[in-house]
């Protein structure tokens, strides 16, 4: 399995773009990162990705989708379909981000020619993405939002995404379903509310020893031993050896 880090900061991070990565070229966790800037410098044209994975509807994780809506359906005759699969509310949330965007007359233009197809998930849920068996998990982030992190299996990997999260007993189940992880650690020091600390972090390795840890979603610029810290544009081959 190939994951290419599209964008690793936390929402207001001054040396990381938001969030967005691209796994085997095919499928978007959040889209949060300027993909129409992004893909190309990645060496993925627009109309590659064929799935999004939206964990929660927060600007920094959802509005590089627009541009990437729009401008794969512009810049491509022949666009293939696309599908999202968020928590529920995906629909809706797209069809306004769409409208503010552009407007109403190109949001159905590209919904059509894109043949937009959505998937909205809630806790336990399974589903196809691309091919690979997916599963829903609640997060607890923002308590006004529905909040997902997912697990796929693909070539052999167990990945999980936990989007943005506190500790809980669903983030451990979705930890416990991976053999490597893409964990937020927002907070370098003892943390805060809504996210993951440094702190948080060493606690959830240390009860899952064999859980491959990848940190994104980052505030600062701390590291965590026995962890990978992603960057900007880092492609990673999993299962890391």
């Amino acid at each position: 399995m190939e994951v290419t880090f599209l964008g690793t900061g936390a929402a207001f991070s001054p040396h990381a773009y938001n969030s967005s990565i691209l796994v085997d070229r095919k499928i978007l966790m959040d889209a949060g990162a300027p993909l129409t800037v992004h893909l190309p410098r990645a060496g993925v044209s627009l109309d590659e990705p064929r799935a999004v994975m939206l964990s929660h509807f927060h600007a920094d994780h959802t509005f590089g989708l627009a541009w990437l809506i729009l401008g794969r359906v512009l810049l491509n005759d022949q666009t293939p379909s696309l599908s999202v699969y968020g928590p529920r509310g995906t629909a809706s949330y797209l069809e306004r981000l769409l409208d503010l965007a552009w407007g109403e007359e190109m949001r159905r233009m590209s919904w059509a020619r894109l043949q937009l197809r959505v998937q909205e998930l809630a806790d336990g849920d399974t589903f196809q993405v691309d091919g690979s068996r997916g599963r829903a998990f609640t997060m607890q982030h923002a308590s006004r939002l529905a909040c997902l992190g997912f697990t796929i299996e693909r070539d052999g990997v167990k990945l999980g995404y936990t989007g943005d999260a506190e500790m809980s007993p669903q983030l451990d189940a979705l930890v416990s379903a991976s053999d490597h992880v893409i964990s937020e650690m927002t907070y370098d020091d003892e943390g805060g509310e809504l996210h993951l600390a440094r702190k948080d972090i060493e606690e959830l390795m240390t009860r899952h020893p064999s859980v491959r840890f990848i940190l994104t979603h980052r505030g600062g610029e701390s590291s965590v031993n026995g962890a990978v810290m992603a960057r900007d544009f880092l492609t990673l081959q999993l299962p890391l050896r």
